[in-house]
């Protein structure tokens, strides 16, 4: 997708005054809790936490503030467009990687781009920064088997990048 540089000044000027915005509110942050506790306790404890959107939700469902919390992570998103996003949500993904973390007890950060097409299939996933050869092949795999809204250019599906950005940290 190509916009015209004169295009980009206004987007510019409204993603600033957004963030100027979201600095006199905090922003809610979402966490994914355990399905069960852990052996010798009741309490079901944060697997993932720091989200700026919900995770149990789909992007027709977030609030058009989460929306645009997910469009300010793309660089030119005109009014008509739309990025792709996993069409459970993003809780499949998280759980599954989070599951893969108790076992491989990664530290560190991952930094991937699933390609999503029209028909909101992953067509490959670029690594950018990994932690870990074995959780950048899990992770991979995941996101490719995901389902996904395609993006929207214009009104009109298109072919986009999803980021999928983790900090990994082990519990003590």
């Amino acid at each position: 997708m190509h916009l015209l540089p004169l295009l980009c000044l206004p987007l510019l000027l409204s993603v600033a005054a957004t963030a100027l915005h979201a600095q006199d509110q905090p922003r809610p942050a979402y966490s994914l809790r355990q399905d069960t506790p852990s052996t010798g306790t009741n309490i079901k404890r944060d697997i993932v936490t720091g989200g700026i959107v919900p995770y149990d939700k789909r992007y027709a469902e977030l609030t058009p503030e989460q929306q645009a919390a997910v469009k300010a992570l793309y660089e030119q998103l005109g009014p008509g467009d739309e990025p792709p996003f996993p069409a459970g949500g993003l809780a499949p993904i998280l759980k599954a990687v989070a599951a893969a973390q108790q076992k491989l007890q990664v530290t560190g950060g991952l930094t991937m781009a699933v390609q999503v097409n029209p028909q909101g299939e992953a067509t490959s996933v670029e690594v950018l920064r990994s932690p870990d050869p074995r959780m950048v092949q899990f992770v991979a795999a995941v996101l490719m088997l995901q389902k996904y809204k395609p993006a929207l250019c214009n009104g009109s599906p298109c072919t986009m990048q999803f980021p999928f950005r983790m900090e990994f940290t082990r519990r003590r």
